[in-house]
């Protein structure tokens, strides 16, 4: 495993991303750590409109902090200043804070937010193709 650092990755899926990075040279894989996406950002002061970036969790439906991506998804990669990898910290303490503040924590109990388990719904579904 390489040395960890602070990058931007093009994906060939056209997303952007900066997280923590390492090359993992015998998978030719790169492990991302807590990865967020970034966004244009334009906001209008009075008659001028200021265009910048913002960063949002890049996949939402997980607690998950490390995700392994292999090489050839890659467009480019480049090594971010100091000052973003400052901003993508803030961001990154910002999100932890909001889901301190609604409770949650980093884990929701196994059975928060399903509606029914798999074999419900998949016994639900089976009738309705059955009455068909």
């Amino acid at each position: 495993m390489e040395e960890e650092f602070y990058a931007t990755l093009k994906l060939i899926s056209g997303e952007e991303l900066i997280a923590k990075v390492c090359y993992l040279p015998d998978e030719d894989k790169i492990m991302l750590e807590k990865p967020l996406v970034v966004e244009t950002a334009r906001q209008k002061k009075g008659q001028v409109e200021v265009s910048g970036f913002q960063l949002k969790e890049w996949i939402q439906a997980t607690f998950d902090q490390m995700f392994v991506i292999d090489r050839d998804k890659i467009i480019t990669i480049s090594e971010v200043e100091e000052k973003i990898s400052d901003f993508y910290e803030q961001t990154l303490t910002r999100i932890d804070a909001g889901r301190s503040a609604s409770g949650h924590g980093n884990k929701l109990p196994r059975g928060s937010g399903y509606l029914g388990s798999v074999k419900e719904m998949k016994k639900t579904l089976e009738d309705i193709f059955n009455k068909s």
